[in-house]
């Protein structure tokens, strides 16, 4: 027989290795394992896989809010504002203390002339002096500089924020080019910015060309391309809210404005009405309290969103007040051609003098009727109330209706128009 290949694969049966008495731990070990060395690392050191020092490394996790906000309001809201219009509108909104903003540019000449930090201000340098009425450049600019946006958005904001929005002016290049890439952008950043649904927390606010700037075709060609992208995304539920200001209509509210002051006016009267109702949200009231949950339900219901204010001249019946809601609805909102019957959610707030509430009979009585006048002009949207009191010797009523279908009219004017 041929000798057995002591290589080749057999299996033999082991026999039990007689028992071995167990060894003490030294007595340094003892000493070492009463100074605190943990048992895994006992085991560890009789182990073929060797302990790194990394193991013991516990790295410093540090919570950064970005930039401090400084409004007043019940929601932290960021800024971005693309072009020269959307850098003069986050200007205003910074003023009144929504310090997280930033503003992005094709010109840096448009950005150097914008009082904000020198922090807060990105050129996208595509050359030639800027995008000019191209939206093409505007976008490409946008996603060549979108790192570098990420990283000033994430500087700025970190994660300290409850709601971002876009600003920009419908008509130009920059500002209608970038939009659509930067909502992009801060969806792909949004877990780093705490904002668990972004479809719910990124919004646009956008204004619309005044009749001169419109009478050049390309300006209102650009308008009605950018405005009929974001009505499909507002209409869609991917962006919260559309806020749609007309130039126009304002500049009328205000006929007798200088030059110097007409672009500053109207970008402070949209941010001020903007913030006045984040104000409203953080105020308590004695009566009827419009909270933080009933703001941010009017943001965050998809959507167009629209703002009016209308001072009540005279309450001597419960008509008066209703009146003035009604004309609040139809014809002091910053833009028309709403269907106010599509609404989803709506605040109406009133806010009157100590003296007021005190002193003016059926007053209570009144303010319930204007209030059933918003739900009955809404349809059945849910309608959040408020009444405040402060020191003016003044009765006001405001209006935020939220969930709108985007404005169709206003849109196929601008169609035809181009």
């Amino acid at each position: 027989m041929a000798p057995r290949n002591p290589r080749s694969p057999r299996t033999t049966r082991k026999t039990a290795s007689p028992a071995r008495p167990k060894k003490t731990s030294p007595a340094g070990s003892s000493k070492r394992r009463a100074a605190g060395t943990p048992m895994v690392q006992q085991v560890l050191d009789n182990s073929p896989i060797p302990t790194l020092a990394l193991e013991e490394y516990e790295p410093v996790t540090r919570q950064t809010s970005g930039i401090k906000d400084a409004s007043r309001g019940s929601t932290r809201i960021g800024w971005i504002g693309a072009g020269q219009c959307g850098g003069r509108l986050v200007k205003s909104f910074h003023d009144l203390g929504y310090r997280k903003v930033l503003a992005v540019n094709t010109a840096h000449q448009d950005l150097n002339e914008l009082r904000l930090p020198e922090g807060q201000k990105l050129l996208l340098d595509i050359g030639r002096k800027g995008a000019g009425k191209d939206m093409s450049r505007g976008r490409e600019a946008a996603q060549q500089y979108r790192q570098q946006i990420t990283d000033a958005v994430s500087r700025i904001f970190a994660s300290d924020v409850d709601h971002v929005m876009v600003a920009f002016g419908c008509g130009g290049g920059t500002g209608s080019g970038c939009v659509l890439p930067l909502i992009d952008t801060l969806r792909e950043c949004a877990r780093d910015l705490g904002l668990s649904k972004p479809e719910k927390r990124i919004g646009v606010l956008c204004t619309l060309p005044t009749e001169g700037e419109a009478a050049s075709p390309k300006v209102r060609q650009n308008a009605n391309e950018i405005m009929n992208a974001l009505a499909t995304l507002a209409n869609d539920g991917r962006i919260s809210p559309l806020i749609i200001v007309d130039n126009e209509k304002i500049g009328r509210i205000y006929p007798d404005l200088t030059v110097r002051d007409f672009w500053p006016t109207i970008n402070n009267t949209v941010a001020g009405l903007f913030d006045i109702f984040n104000r409203l949200s953080a105020q308590s009231s004695n009566y009827t309290a419009f909270d933080s949950v009933d703001y941010q339900s009017i943001l965050e219901c998809g959507g167009a969103c629209i703002m009016g204010l209308t001072k009540v001249q005279s309450c001597d019946n419960k008509f008066d007040l209703s009146r003035a809601m009604k004309e609040n609805l139809t014809r002091t909102l910053l833009a028309d051609g709403f269907d106010l019957h599509t609404a989803k959610v709506a605040g109406a707030i009133v806010v009157g003098g100590k003296q007021i509430f005190a002193k003016v009979p059926g007053l209570q009585d009144a303010i319930n009727h204007a209030f059933d006048v918003v739900a009955s002009l809404t349809g059945q949207a849910t309608v959040h109330r408020g009444i405040v009191e402060d020191n003016k010797n003044s009765l006001r009523v405001y209006t935020l209706i939220g969930g709108l279908r985007a404005p169709a009219t206003t849109i196929e004017e601008l169609r035809r128009a181009a």
